[in-house]
């Protein structure tokens, strides 16, 4: 019995980085090497809107984006693959502090949905919400317990939160690429400091947003100084926080 929840929450790691698999997987298939994902680049602007911001999160279009999905999906699964050997969440281990994996489970089992929700930006931005919050609570509860990953999946639920509410306003209000993408980065970086100042000596949910506004950057900047500016500031604030909570 007491193995339930480390099984549930292993369970929930497979069931989501086989479904972002298996998206990226079939995205690259059917659009080819041509497609808008595979062509983003440092010097080059698509002609036309993208068809989802979320998309440069699940489907990634350079190598800096590429390297955060598999990072991700590497501390998920070690994560999960570490509490099943030698968990940290069971009596009398945790010492009578909470639970983690039933938030965790919560959080990665609505990151599963993602790529299904990808061409309806609004249940998109629900669900990442609320996986996002559960992740941050539960990056919160295991602050000080060495599981980084908690707030490595956090930050970057959080990221893409945010590029989903972004992708909903250009849907309904037909925002230009540069303003996308500053909507993108710069409310979810003053979430980001909130929300990292909350959870405390954890710099996993720091380094994911990071490392995920450089990569938004890098695939929609092109030579546009709007988009370079967001990410700028989005990154200055994301380290100053990162340096508290390092210390």
């Amino acid at each position: 019995m007491k193995r339930i929840g480390t099984l549930v929450h292993l369970s929930a790691a497979a069931v989501f980085v086989t479904a972002g698999l298996t998206y990226a997987w079939q995205t690259a298939a059917t659009t080819g090497p041509d497609s808008l994902g595979a062509t983003a680049s440092l010097l080059s602007m698509p002609l036309a809107p993208p068809p989802s911001i979320p998309q440069f999160y699940l489907d990634p279009g350079n190598v800096v984006m590429w390297s955060l999905l598999i990072a991700v999906w590497a501390m998920v699964l070690l994560d999960a693959v570490g509490q099943w050997i030698d968990p940290s969440d069971t009596d009398p281990v945790r010492t009578g502090r909470p639970r983690i994996w039933p938030l965790a489970v919560l959080a990665l089992a609505l990151g599963a949905t993602w790529p299904m929700l990808i061409q309806s930006p609004g249940l998109l931005t629900l669900s990442a919400g609320i996986s996002a919050a559960a992740a941050i609570l539960a990056a919160r509860r295991a602050a000080g317990r060495h599981r980084p990953a908690i707030g490595f999946f956090a930050g970057w639920a959080t990221a893409l939160c945010s590029a989903a509410l972004a992708a909903m306003g250009a849907e309904r209000f037909g925002l230009s690429m540069q303003s996308v993408s500053a909507i993108a980065i710069l409310p979810s970086a003053l979430i980001g400091m909130a929300a990292q100042i909350w959870i405390g000596p954890s710099i996993g949910y720091s380094t994911a947003m990071i490392w995920a506004f450089c990569g938004l950057a890098i695939s929609t900047m092109g030579s546009d100084p709007v988009i370079a500016l967001a990410a700028i500031l989005g990154i200055s604030a994301m380290a100053a926080v990162l340096v508290r909570a390092a210390s």
